[in-house]
Order: structure tokens, then C-alpha cells, then sequence
């Protein structure tokens, strides 16, 4: 696993979560930020013409790998007091119901340096998936996503670290970043939403998504109905393979796993 690798000599600073993310994070905006050029950063008041472009550029990575560790840091208290704080409303008003918490809540539970993997290979594979529609003369480019790179692919090597070790923690990611952008190239191109700009991105809506597209411009309302019942099925079969342990892996992860 990632937690159980120390990298020998200078390598040995990105043993350090704060100092491997600070790094990553001026290497990748440095670039984009740089391709960019401090005009288009002056012309839309982002930053003022007196201002040093290459400390701006500093500030902004060192931030988010700050933010980063803010994040981490207080997630766990964060989870816990929420999940406190709901006992009234399950207890109550909803039976058995669970607080629903965004997919950077798992950072904090598995090795610090899995996020920054994530993101890192997710990021490699979006930077060759975008090379090869550029080769193929693909009518639709679709520039690398900041959120799917953290809100997808960190947090599948979160939990593939946790499950396979970090082989699994840098290929799921990398594969991940392929698909992001493929499947979104694709999608968008067919779908016509190309034209206007944009598409989210995340891997949901670059594989389960584009299958309910077709399912819905085919079929019309109909389609959106079949959508639909398929997204209220899925839990009840979750739900039907395993009752005793649905609700109890969020209640008591503890006496979930003592199960197994």
C-alpha cells in the first residue's frame, strides 16, 4: 500500500503529504496557468497588471495544498458531528434515514498520499486521452477537468489503495482519466452539446450517463420514465441482497465488518 512505502534519498519530501501535493499542484497549475499567460488572468480581473504573474502561480498551488490539508484534517470531526447531530431526524421524522456527505469526506480515511496519486495518474490519463482525439481529428477536445481529477479519480485511490495496494491505486485513476474524457468527447459530440461550450465530465457521465441519453432521446418521456425506474430499482436490489447490513454499514461500520 502507499502508506507502507518510504521513497529513499531527496525523494523522500513527498513521504510528506503537504510537500508532494504543494509540488504536484505548482507543476499542474503551473502549466495551465502559464499556456494561459497573465493577460488572460489581467483582462478578466483576476489578478492586477502590477502583479508578479510567477509569485501569483506560487500562491495559488501552495493554497490549494493548504486547503487540501485543512480538508483532511477536519473531515473526521466533520462526519462525526454530522452524523451526530442526525440522530434526531433518523430517530424521528425519518426512520432509519442516513446523512448523505460528498465523496471528499473518504479522503481523510485512507493514506493522505492516495489523493494526490489519484489526481496525478487521473490527470496522465486525461492528458492522453485529449492527445489522441487531437490525433484522430476529433470534433470534440475536451480540456482535462480540476473537479473529476479529485471528486473522481482521488477518491478511487482512496479506496483502491485500501483494496489492491498502490498498483491499483495508480492504474484505476489513470484508466479513469482515459474514460473521463473519452466518453465525454463522445457524448457531447453526439448529443450536440459540444456547440455550447461544455460537458461536467465526472466518470458517472462519461459511462452510465451516455447510455441513459440514448435510452432517453430514443424513447422520449417514455425514456425518462424507464431512466427513472432504473435509478429506484438499483437500491431496492442493494437493499434486497443484503438487509441486515444496508443501513448497518453507515450505523456501525465496526459491526459490519465483524460480519464478514
Amino acid at each position: 500500500k502507499i502508506e507502507d512505502i518510504e521513497l529513499p534519498g531527496f525523494l523522500s519530501i513527498f513521504n510528506e503529504n503537504m510537500v508532494a501535493t504543494a509540488i504536484l499542484m505548482l507543476f499542474f497549475f503551473g502549466i495551465i496557468m502559464t499556456v494561459l499567460g497573465k493577460g488572460y488572468f489581467v483582462d478578466h480581473k483576476i489578478i492586477l497588471p502590477t502583479q508578479n504573474f510567477f509569485f501569483y502561480i506560487m500562491t495559488t498551488s501552495l493554497q490549494f495544498a493548504v486547503n487540501l490539508a485543512i480538508l483532511q484534517l477536519g473531515v473526521r470531526t466533520f462526519v462525526s458531528e454530522l452524523t451526530e447531530s442526525f440522530t434526531g431526524i433518523s430517530n424521528t421524522l425519518l426512520p432509519g434515514a442516513v446523512p448523505g456527505i460528498d465523496v471528499a469526506a473518504t479522503f481523510a480515511f485512507g493514506s493522505p498520499n492516495a489523493v494526490t496519486i489519484g489526481f496525478l495518474f487521473g490527470a496522465l490519463g486525461q492528458f492522453l486521452m485529449i492527445g489522441l482525439l487531437i490525433l484522430v481529428k476529433s470534433p470534440t477536445v475536451i480540456i482535462a477537468g480540476f473537479i473529476p481529477l479529485f471528486f473522481d479519480n482521488a477518491a478511487f485511490a482512496v479506496y483502491a489503495n485500501n483494496r489492491g495496494g498502490i498498483k491499483a491505486a495508480c492504474i484505476l485513476p489513470f484508466l479513469s482519466g482515459i474514460i473521463q474524457v473519452g466518453g465525454s468527447a463522445l457524448i457531447a459530440t453526439w448529443v450536440g452539446l459540444s456547440k455550447y461550450g461544455g460537458y461536467i465530465g465526472m466518470f458517472d457521465w462519461a459511462t452510465v450517463w451516455p447510455g441513459f441519453t440514448v435510452i432517453m432521446k430514443f424513447l422520449g418521456y417514455f425514456g425518462i420514465a424507464v431512466v427513472v425506474l432504473i435509478l429506484v430499482v438499483i437500491p431496492q436490489l442493494q437493499y434486497k441482497k443484503d438487509p441486515d447490513g444496508y443501513f448497518l454499514v453507515v450505523e456501525d461500520y465496526d459491526a459490519y465488518a465483524a460480519r464478514k
